[in-house]
């Protein structure tokens, strides 16, 4: 019983520190009028690799790590094909099965 009420205080300590004002913390903005940045950016995980290889692979829209960016095939000036990184839309990210970016709530890995 001693335990329990120990790990009762603790429990009541923890909440106690948080704010005590009662105001909630605002999310960080990038500026005036912007939409909050990300604290942890989403992640593709489990993606195919990016390839330019076959003309497949040319036309795919490959996913980033980081799914607020997304990778496409260009020519490179040696006449051999490169991979290029873009960038979604604010508040929106790269969904591999839809080839294209969604909204926050639509996301889903691959």
């Amino acid at each position: 019983m001693k335990c329990r009420s120990w790990a009762t205080l603790v429990l009541l300590l923890l909440v106690g520190l948080g704010r005590a004002d009662g105001r909630s913390i605002e999310p960080q903005t990038g500026g005036a009028g912007t939409s909050p940045r990300w604290t942890v950016r989403p992640m593709n995980v489990n993606c195919p690799q990016p390839s330019c290889i076959t003309a497949k692979d040319l036309n795919t829209l490959w996913a980033s790590p980081d799914a607020t960016q997304y990778i496409r095939c260009r020519p490179a000036p040696t006449g051999y094909w490169m991979i290029e990184l873009n960038s979604c839309a604010p508040g929106t990210l790269f969904q591999f099965s839809r080839q294209t970016c969604v909204g926050t709530r639509n996301w889903s890995s691959c």
